[in-house]
């Protein structure tokens, strides 16, 4: 029972991982509500993501001399902290940085979260447990669009979340109410993980990691593959994310669909990936998903047909579903011993989704579906990355 309580509040703390995803959800809300420039409010998705590059290799560091529980109570508090603030101030500066405090959370939350997920597992769960987890991840971005959907445009309805704008008119500041909700859920999970979650044995904390063993680390083939596969695909998911709405370049009224179909596929995707792991080894499992998210990322190339189309929205999200977890967990589980280092390495590596971008709109300056075949190099590297775990690797 107690084994069952802590993995519940393990996948509580992912369903928080899900909510710092809101920060890019929210750059066009608040150009609008604030009035402030596009690059401006970018300056908001970016001071969030720009955490996982600067964090997450020295909070390995501090994780291997405290232990995963508090440095997990950490990021709890980071997150909550900035849960908290727009609450007490809501202007355009304190939501910067909020979305920085988030982001800093969010980013010491996957470094402790992932590994840990390995400590409350039952042997030979971990895999599937951490795929479980991303769905949960999953059902926390998805949220943010919904309760902004849902509750903020009913609230102000009734006078609530709105703003007087320069010339008089009302802007809806629904989005507002995302942080009171991000706070209940933050306090329950800190309080949850308190006390449910096992405390760091003498063992997990005798042999503290430091910054250079962390990059020493990479210098294991293996480990450095792993790393460039993390990095590879959540360049090619953010890729996909920024281009599948160009599909619709026809009907703009309907292109936020195609992300939605992408996300729901992503949530589908992870609890199938929970289950099929049950029963299945995770490398071969990751030559599956490999598959179908190439000839997912192929049908884009096809003339475009409604079918076809959604077809491959809905393969690409599939097979992106377990890429993370599965490249995460099998690193993990080969050198257990390293797991703070590759935590903090892994974690580092998501700032793929900031870099590979770049290139992908850099294409699609020349031609939009052609800025397909970015991460479509993305996920034939990832075809090597499959190859790599055929056969154990010596350290």
């Amino acid at each position: 029972m107690k084994n069952s309580l802590s993995v519940f509040a393990v996948f509580l703390v992912f369903l928080a991982m899900g909510f710092g995803d809101a920060a890019g959800q929210l750059v066009s809300i608040i150009e609008k509500a604030f009035n402030v420039t596009p690059f401006t409010a970018s300056l908001v998705s970016f001071s969030g993501m720009i955490m996982f590059g600067v964090l997450s290799v020295p909070m390995g560091v501090q994780q291997s001399r405290i232990g995963k529980k508090k440095m997990l109570i950490i990021g709890l508090l980071f997150f909550l902290l900035g849960a908290i603030l727009p609450i007490v101030a809501f202007t355009f500066p304190t939501i910067l940085v909020a979305v920085l405090l988030m982001g800093a959370g969010a980013t010491i939350l996957q470094v402790s979260g992932n590994p840990l997920m390995r400590d409350v597992s039952s042997p030979g769960k971990y895999s599937s447990n951490l795929s479980f987890a991303q769905a949960v991840k999953a059902i926390g971005t998805l949220s943010t669009s919904l309760i902004i959907l849902i509750a903020g445009t009913s609230l102000m309805k009734y006078g609530w979340f709105t703003l007087q704008g320069e010339n008089g008119e009302v802007m809806n500041i629904g989005f507002r109410i995302l942080f009171p909700i991000f706070a209940c859920v933050l306090l329950l999970t800190l309080i949850l993980v308190i006390i449910f979650v096992p405390n760091a044995t003498k063992q997990d904390i005798e042999k503290p990691t430091t910054v250079g063993k962390c990059l020493k680390t990479l210098g294991n083939p293996y480990i450095l593959a792993m790393f460039l596969g993390i990095f590879f695909y959540c360049g090619a998911e953010a890729s996909m994310f920024n281009r599948i709405p160009s599909i619709f370049e026809h009907s703009p009224e309907i292109a936020a669909s195609g992300n939605i179909v992408f996300i729901v596929a992503l949530f589908v995707g992870r609890l199938l990936g929970g289950v099929i792991l049950r029963y299945m080894k995770p490398k071969n499992f990751l030559y599956m998903t490999i598959a179908i998210s190439i000839l997912g990322n192929l049908m884009l190339f096809l003339p475009y047909n409604n079918i076809s189309t959604w077809v491959s929205f809905s393969l690409i999200g599939i097979g992106f579903a377990n890429i993370f977890p599965l490249i995460f967990s099998m690193c993990i589980e080969r050198y257990p011993d390293k797991s703070n280092e590759i935590s903090g390495l892994m974690t580092t590596a998501i700032v793929g989704a900031a870099f590979v971008p770049l290139l992908t709109g850099l294409v699609a300056n020349y031609d939009s579906k052609l800025a397909f075949l970015i991460p479509l190099a993305c996920l034939i590297y990832l075809t090597f990355v499959a190859l790599v775990n055929r056969k154990p690797v010596k350290s």
